[in-house]
């Protein structure tokens, strides 16, 4: 059993990804490390988006348990109003207060979702969203010291489509002050669980995937020398750790192309299940005339009487409305938008899944019924207004994955099997690490402390 315990997060970083790059010689600090460990494949929960899976990673628990189901989500019993749920709505405790009861103080940065900072005997760094600086940082004392290092809360994305090397230069900038802010803490400040999320690396893959993937791409070298830039300070990192410290690389799921964006609420509307945006312009306008809306990415409501106040559907209405939308939609065609292709089109969904069948808890009935998973090179999206249910977004080339999410442990061996591991047993593994068992986690001890070689 070791001490401490540092986890690097890399947002969106794919697995065969960094292990390819780590192989190209791009990543020569993560290519040592992959050389004295175990990275293997990790699944991220349903939708497979930063706020849902980093409340996962946080918690050990499922979103039935943790409550945060999305980016956005309704408000229980408030109908059809839509918040952005924080920390504060996480219903379940969070690895920092999990580590103090068994005594272990923590520093965490950047963690999406973990705004506001609210007051504990650790340091907690707020990532995105994360509005107002001085209620993102606690303890207070270290805002000053923070404001010298430059340090930036998220990426200024600006416009990305008309300048794309500025995009990748404040991507950059902030990388670095993120990199300097946590060597200072994890310098300065006393921890036994260490967590750094670096968020750039989702940033660049969503808006510039292309360059990522096409050695032709006018940026591919500038972004190669990003991740060069990732390995360095994954490197400085590391450097600060002592001999028999523990150490995970993790992210929160993987990253692939987006050459289509399919709008959920678009098509419910051109079939019939929700009614015309002239009568609906906001989702809290909703009446019995709507059977079904979607929330994003691709979260489907059935539009029950007991749920909604504007509900039209019976409990076994929604059941049989909810088989045939199901069906529907995994035999939906991106309708002729890829030229050259078979006559009716690629497929724009490879799964709907039932939330009793991905979720389980007291929070269960807080879920959407349906949640669609989207075929290769889709981006299933929840918006409200616009026309056409297949769109081109000439700013998104990269869209997030289920799969191909990364869990890396040093001195570990490869377990049994090759069966991804899912994101639920990221915190008792890494919890039991430095000694702390809490009960009750969804989650289960994958590569033991025994098998990491540190008891």
């Amino acid at each position: 059993m070791a001490e401490r315990a540092l986890i690097i997060g890399l947002d969106g970083m794919p697995r065969t990804l960094l292990t390819q790059l780590a192989a190209e010689g791009v990543l020569p600090h993560v290519a040592d490390l992959l050389a004295e460990g175990f990275c293997g494949e990790l699944r991220a929960p349903v939708p497979e988006i930063s706020s849902t899976s980093w409340a996962t990673f946080l918690t050990g628990t499922n979103p039935a348990r943790h409550g945060i189901f999305g980016f956005t989500d309704l408000v229980p019993g408030e109908g059809y109003r839509v918040h952005f749920p924080n920390l504060l709505h996480l219903r379940e405790p969070a690895l920092w207060a999990l580590a103090a009861a068994a005594g272990r103080r923590t520093v965490c940065v950047n963690v999406p979702g973990t705004y506001p900072a609210v007051a504990m005997d650790s340091v907690l760094v707020a990532g995105f969203v994360a509005p107002h600086f001085n209620r993102a940082v606690t303890p207070a004392r270290l805002l000053p010291e923070l404001r010298r290092l430059g340090y930036e809360l998220d990426v200024e994305v600006g416009d990305v489509v008309a300048d794309p090397e500025g995009f990748l230069s404040r991507a950059i900038r902030a990388l670095r002050a993120r990199t300097d802010a946590m060597e200072y803490l994890l310098t300065h400040e006393p921890w036994e669980l260490g967590v750094a999320v670096f968020t750039e690396t989702d940033r660049v893959h969503h808006f510039l995937w292309r360059a990522v993937a096409d050695p032709e791409d006018p940026l591919h070298q500038a972004v190669r020398d990003f991740y060069g830039l990732v390995d360095e300070c994954v490197g400085r990192l590391v450097a600060l750790l002592r001999p028999d410290d523990e150490l995970f690389m993790v992210s929160d799921h993987g990253f692939g192309p987006a050459d289509r964006q399919c709008y959920v609420n678009t098509w419910l509307r051109e079939s019939g299940y929700l009614a015309d945006l002239d009568s609906t312009k906001k989702l809290t306008g909703l009446d019995s005339r709507s059977t079904a809306f979607a929330l994003d990415p691709a979260r489907i409501y059935l539009n029950r009487k007991s749920r909604f106040p504007g509900g039209g559907l019976s409990d076994a209405e929604a059941e049989d409305m909810s088989a045939e939308i199901a069906d529907e939609l995994l035999r939906l065609r991106s309708d002729g938008a890829r030229a050259g292709t078979d006559v009716d089109g690629p497929l724009l969904v490879s799964q709907v899944l039932r939330a009793d069948a991905l979720y389980e808890g007291p929070l269960l009935s807080q879920a959407a019924d349906l949640l669609v998973l989207p075929a290769e090179g889709v981006q299933l999206r929840g918006a409200w207004g616009g026309s056409g249910v297949v769109r081109a977004d000439a700013m998104l080339t990269g869209t997030h994955t289920r799969d191909n999410a990364l869990f890396y442990r040093r001195a570990a061996p490869a377990p049994d099997g090759d069966t991804p591991m899912d994101m639920v047993d990221v915190a008792p593994t890494v919890l039991a690490s430095i000694g702390v068992r809490p009960l009750g986690l969804d989650g289960d001890l994958v590569l033991g402390v025994a098998d990491g070689g540190r008891e």
